[in-house]
């Protein structure tokens, strides 16, 4: 018995995440779903702060989502911490997998992350940072498809 838990925990993956009726993933500082619209939108958690391992483990997810075709991504900041320069560095070279980011800011803590983001990792498509949803979904349809 503890040989088959210990293969389901090795195998646990992108997919062990996923609500299939839903379509929601939840990693343990993200959540994310595929909109009608083709875009995805991703929801970090309060004072979440993501490394390495989490930003290449939303970039699969983004995959799992989409089946691999390139899509707009809503990233929502509000209640984000300061996130690592390995993940944002990530994220920024993950042209193969999004064709734009569009970044919900609201608190100068979450516009101060946008631009870090912004400035540092010089992202391969396009980014721009937003002060609400409604904004920023209609920037992003550009990107859909």
């Amino acid at each position: 018995m503890i040989r088959a838990l210990g293969e389901r925990t090795v195998h646990a993956g992108i997919e062990d995440s996923m609500d299939r009726d839903s379509g929601v993933i939840t990693l343990p500082k993200l959540r994310m779903w595929l909109r009608p619209d083709g875009i995805v939108q991703v929801v970090l958690a309060a004072r979440a702060a993501l490394g390495l391992e989490d930003a290449i483990a939303a970039t699969e997810a983004v995959t799992e989502l989409t089946g691999g075709r390139r899509s707009p991504l809503l990233v929502d900041l509000h209640a984000a911490s300061r996130q690592d320069r390995s993940a944002l560095r990530e994220f920024a070279r993950r042209g193969d997998v999004v064709s734009a980011i569009a970044l919900i800011v609201g608190t100068p803590l979450s516009r101060m992350m946008g631009n870090l983001f912004l400035s540092m990792s010089k992202p391969l498509f396009p980014t721009r940072l937003f002060d609400n949803e409604a904004s920023a979904l209609a920037w992003l349809q550009e990107f859909v498809g």
